[in-house]
């Protein structure tokens, strides 16, 4: 009975040196097939640096069969053709197989001429040899590249904005945190990981930006932008946050102080306001000129329909209707003394156009301050008719100077305020 166990024992598994357990009954052909099937390169290397064994996938992997490198030296030759590039890693090779490192990242030339990065890792063997162990990284290395590129174009764009890049799980717990190089907040300056990101916020505000990450996780879109305003140290001071999905439940909370944007949005705001007051202020004002304006057309056209009958209702009481009148030349002005209406008579008295005259003072039309005077005071100041006794002196267009007489009746509005007047100029 005991020698049954003992023969039943010994045909399972028995304890090697190192403490692993060796099955006994395993051929020295399974041990060749496992070698030649393994997917990563083999090579056995004596204490001499001589290859005494290379797997098929070693050879899959760099095209270098046994018969091409009998000395690892020579593998080591042919697949760094760059002198500078093989002495490094030549150096690095001999650390690895005195076993002062356990692993080497390298990249090779390949019998085929592409360039392979291989890992190179050994293993000590019975009899003074190692064991390098080659796997194919190539993929790997490429993605860790493409990986490193877009952290750091990443890394560049956080650093390129004044913002503080804040990454959470669902609940606020703070995860990461990365400030750009122009940021500016210090409402977030004592976050620490781990804290959630609500208690370190005044309590409206907290409870603001955690409706915002329940929105994200529920909605899994990006929430509205939150503003908010916090006062410190008697500054007010302005912020807008931003919550957008990540992977796996977490958030990226985007904060961004807009003080400065606050003060000119205000800013803009107080000069829109001033703006709208003035272009009011200024609409009144036309308005107004406009009413008096019309009120001046119609008491001229008033006063003109009123002359003009006294003036049909005398003639035919005179028996003259027919005969002709000496030419007499009007000239309308407001209640300042501008010009307004210059009839044809005026025109061809003065030699100015009506569109040179309109909008200019009449009174430069009359030589001397005896004219001004008495039609300042008396028509426009008192709203009496008024003649100048004495001959007036006329300035033309050309220089000349014409002697005439003037006279002036006062346009008064319906609630008799003087609005202006009707020169009435002829030759003397």
């Amino acid at each position: 009975m005991t020698g049954n166990d003992t023969t039943h024992d010994a045909g399972r598994e028995a304890p090697g040196a190192d403490g692993a357990r060796e099955s006994p009954h395993l051929g020295e052909d399974v041990y060749i097939s496992i070698l030649r099937e393994a997917p990563d390169g083999l090579v056995l290397v004596d204490s001499e640096g001589e290859c005494q064994y290379l797997n098929p996938a070693f050879t899959r992997i760099t095209g270098y069969a046994w018969e091409d490198i009998p000395t690892l030296a020579l593998w080591f030759e042919r697949a760094h053709p760059n002198p500078a590039y093989r002495e490094k890693v030549q150096g690095m090779g001999q650390e690895l197989l005195r076993g002062d490192r356990n692993v080497l990242v390298a990249s090779v030339v390949c019998r085929d001429g592409k360039v392979r990065d291989v890992e190179l890792r050994r293993a000590s063997i019975e009899g003074g040899c190692v064991l390098l162990t080659v796997r194919d990284i190539t993929e790997q290395v490429l993605t860790e590249e493409h990986l490193r590129q877009a952290t750091s174009e990443l890394t560049a764009v956080i650093e390129a904005f004044p913002d503080l890049f804040i990454r959470l799980n669902a609940d606020g717990t703070i995860l990461d945190s990365r400030a750009g190089r122009l940021a500016e907040t210090p409402l977030v300056s004592r976050t620490v990981l781990g804290r959630r990101i609500q208690d370190l916020l005044p309590a409206g505000i907290g409870e603001a930006l955690l409706g915002a990450l329940q929105e994200t996780v529920r909605t899994d879109a990006p929430a509205a932008p939150l503003e908010f305003s916090h006062t410190e140290s008697g500054e007010t001071r302005h912020y807008e946050a931003r919550v957008v999905p990540l992977y796996e439940m977490h958030l990226m909370v985007i904060l961004r102080e807009i003080t400065e944007r606050k003060k000119a949005e205000e800013e803009l705001h107080r000069h829109r306001e001033h703006l709208e007051e003035l272009v009011a202020e200024r609409t009144g004002e036309l308005e107004r000129a406009n009413q008096q304006l019309e009120r001046l057309l119609y008491c001229i056209e008033v006063t003109e329909r009123k002359a003009a009958e006294e003036w049909l209702d005398s003639s035919v009481e005179q028996g003259t209707l027919g005969a002709a009148e000496p030419e007499e030349a009007r000239i309308t002005t407001d209640a300042a003394g501008t010009v307004i209406i210059v009839s044809r008579e005026a025109e061809h008295l003065t030699g100015y156009a009506g569109e040179e005259l309109n909008g200019r003072p009449v009174w430069p039309l009359f030589s001397g301050d005896d004219a001004r005077e008495l039609l300042s005071r008396e028509v426009l100041g008192r709203g009496r008719s008024a003649e100048c006794v004495e001959r007036a002196v006329l300035v033309k267009n050309d220089g000349s100077k014409q002697a005439v007489r003037i006279s002036a009746d006062p346009i008064i509005d319906a609630a008799g305020v003087v609005i202006g007047m009707v020169c009435t100029i002829r030759k003397a």
